[in-house]
């Protein structure tokens, strides 16, 4: 049987069909997706071959109850609606998969419509469309068939292209974008700021150095380069590429921040190469630094050997931290390795997520051993299930807040020769350094001496 020709197809920038996945959720979910159509919902579906885990143009399926019985026989499947549906974790039978972005359609449509154009009916595709899960054959003749199903359906397509990851949001500068907004959430949270000082992050500013997102905080902002201190980041990495210099103080309310945030891009970055970025908080009363390492993981695994070659580079370029000789009786800590790898879920970015962005954060010894574990075994990468603990964003600003975390008593100059290796290995560094004067977690009021900048 000849199949009709699909008509010309307006199709994503990419020059191809999006991802499709079909889905089957029940009542209880479509309920909860009907009632709010931008929030995220997440359930378990039977698939777990998903080639890619990226956002896909989901379709989903009504239930057998809500179909119509014509006469006796069994119904004929419908779709309910159209969303976007990205792949999470997978678990011993299914996997986990994160669905928004999904309405219903005005009225039920055949799911036939897939595989029939014009009454005719394409048994090979419709043989090759999977029960739940992604279309890996013949997608772009079901996404053309899906247009064409209703002018409602073709709206709706209309609508979700551009949230796909397929357009904007996904490109290697924007995620880079995405994990720099995160940091400077990270880190102002650290500094004292509430999350409701803000301002609404569609007023930021993302392109300055055309990588920079730096603005976007309340308070008074102060003229940069106000004394050596705040200007030697800048100084130094002047020539490297792209430096863009915010600061951020506030005196006034219940609210007291003093902090400056210093972007260092570098040119081959800037001319189109594809960096990462590190993240550097630096505490100037109790001379505390913290490194967070943005990595974005693949498919079934944490980090992959590029991954780990890039960082091996970059820790065979830092210098040796000088520690104290001894802490003294009130000091204490948990961790005082600066180093952290902050390790995110593989979402686009979009301006509508104004909080920290989903993943987890690993101590870099934990990785360290898991790395080295995986070489005992013969394993070639290293699986998310060897690493049983981790934190969340907000639980880790707190630590370093009170003074639990991060290497303290470095030198300024110490902590931007770690800057340099990361310009140098990365691309890419955030350097937020906090002046703001507090006492630490447990009332010790060490964090209320002043240390020089050495």
């Amino acid at each position: 049987m000849t199949f009709a020709q699909p008509r010309r197809v307006d199709f994503p920038s990419s020059a191809r069909s999006p991802r499709l996945a079909i889905l089957r959720p029940d009542n209880d979910l479509l309920r909860l997706l009907d009632a709010d159509h931008t929030k995220a919902r997440s359930y378990s579906q039977a698939c777990r071959d998903w080639p890619e885990v990226k956002s896909h143009l989901a379709i989903l399926l009504a239930p057998a109850d809500q179909q119509d019985d014509e006469g006796g026989r069994e119904p004929p499947e419908r779709i309910w609606g159209l969303g976007i549906v990205r792949p999470a974790h997978e678990t011993d039978r299914d996997r986990k998969v994160v669905v928004t972005r999904a309405r219903r359609l005005r009225d039920l449509v055949p799911f036939s419509g897939l595989w029939c154009v014009g009454g005719e009916r394409d048994g090979a595709l419709a043989r090759s469309l999977p029960k739940s899960g992604p279309v890996t054959a013949d997608a772009d003749t079901v996404f053309a068939n899906l247009r064409r199903i209703a002018a409602d359906v073709d709206a709706e397509v209309q609508r979700l292209l551009p949230l796909l990851d397929d357009g904007e949001g996904s490109s290697h500068r924007e995620l880079r974008w995405r994990d720099e907004r995160d940091a400077l959430l990270l880190f102002a949270r650290m500094a004292g700021l509430d999350p409701k000082d803000f301002a609404p992050v569609r007023d930021w500013d993302r392109t300055a150095a055309r990588a920079g997102f730096l603005s976007g905080l309340t308070g008074t902002p102060v003229q940069p380069m106000l004394d050596d201190v705040r200007g030697r980041a800048a100084d130094r990495f002047s020539d490297v590429g792209e430096t863009v210099t915010r600061a951020f103080v506030s005196r006034g309310g219940r609210q007291s921040y003093d902090f400056e945030v210093t972007s260092i891009t570098d040119r081959w970055v800037v001319d189109g190469g594809e960096g990462s970025l590190d993240a550097y908080y630096y505490h100037v009363d109790t001379r505390t630094l913290v490194v967070l390492r943005y990595l974005c993981p693949g498919p079934n695994e944490l980090l992959s050997s590029d991954v780990r070659h890039s960082l091996d580079d970059f820790l065979g370029r830092v210098h040796r931290l000088p520690r104290p000789a001894q802490r003294s009786a009130d000091d204490y800590g948990l961790l005082n390795d600066p180093l952290f790898l902050r390790v995110h879920e593989q979402v686009p970015f979009t301006a509508a997520l104004h909080r920290t962005s989903p993943g987890a954060i690993y101590p870099y010894g934990q990785i360290a051993a898991a790395v080295s574990a995986a070489a005992v075994h013969g394993l070639p990468r290293l699986s998310t299930d060897m690493l049983t603990r981790h934190m969340v964003p907000t639980g880790f600003a707190g630590l370093v807040r009170d003074g639990w975390f991060g290497a303290r008593d470095v030198p300024f100059g110490v902590a931007l020769d770690w800057v340099e290796a990361t310009v140098e290995t990365a691309g890419v560094a955030l350097v937020f350094v906090d002046f703001s004067s507090r006492p630490r977690g447990n009332g010790s009021g060490i964090g209320m001496r002043t240390h020089g900048i050495a």
